[in-house]
């Protein structure tokens, strides 16, 4: 299960906002720097992350685009699929994420866009659809995701990605187990990420 995170605004906030006071460093460990901030419109936590990983802009964006790949590091996705290609940078895909007992688990439906913004550099976009696919018995559809982020070529073979994610779980979901899951699934799914793609190296 996914948690909430910032309004919508956030996007247009730069990533220095993790110093700002609302936001705490909740994980600082195997290099990936996670913060959760309080919000004056929820009560469930934002998430910041920052990390480096070894690998190059390319092979980073072909890994982002393998979606059924995502059950491989992504936090509890157990099921990930293309819907549809739009083009080679942007698609349509569906994910189902296992909850713990006894909340019930989630899907999602994303447009994910990749935009190459400046010279060694990408943003990445990720925001759920409504209407594309029906919904399944059994399951919470996630009303509402939106996450960025921000790539940038370090040096040879070395980027740093800058994270930011909004997500309305949908249902009824307490929020101390919103919020535990807010710094530990960011950590779990890039912690995965950086050894898949640094164990290709």
């Amino acid at each position: 299960m996914k948690s909430n995170c910032l309004p919508i605004l956030f996007l247009a906030i730069t990533f220095s906002s993790v110093a700002q006071t609302n936001c705490k460093l909740r994980k600082d460990q195997d290099s990936i720097r996670v913060y959760t901030c309080n919000t004056d419109t929820s009560k469930f936590k934002s998430i910041l992350a920052e990390f480096s990983v070894n690998t190059t802009l390319p092979q980073l964006k072909d890994f982002l685009l393998n979606f059924p790949n995502y059950t491989t590091w992504q936090y509890n996705t157990i099921e990930a699929k293309e819907i549809k290609k739009i083009n080679d940078s942007e698609s349509i895909y569906y994910a189902k994420i296992e909850a713990p007992w006894p909340i019930e688990d989630r899907d999602m439906v994303v447009r994910f866009r990749i935009v190459s913004t400046k010279v060694h550099e990408l943003t990445v976009t990720a925001n759920s659809e409504k209407n594309i696919v029906a919904e399944k018995k059994g399951l919470i559809r996630v009303p509402s995701s939106h996450s960025q982020w921000l790539i940038t070529e370090k040096g040879d073979n070395r980027l740093l990605i800058k994270y930011a994610i909004q997500i309305d779980p949908g249902g009824s979901v307490p929020a101390w187990l919103v919020n535990w899951v807010c710094a530990n699934a960011p950590h779990q799914s890039f912690k995965a990420m950086k050894a898949i793609l640094e164990k290709k190296k």
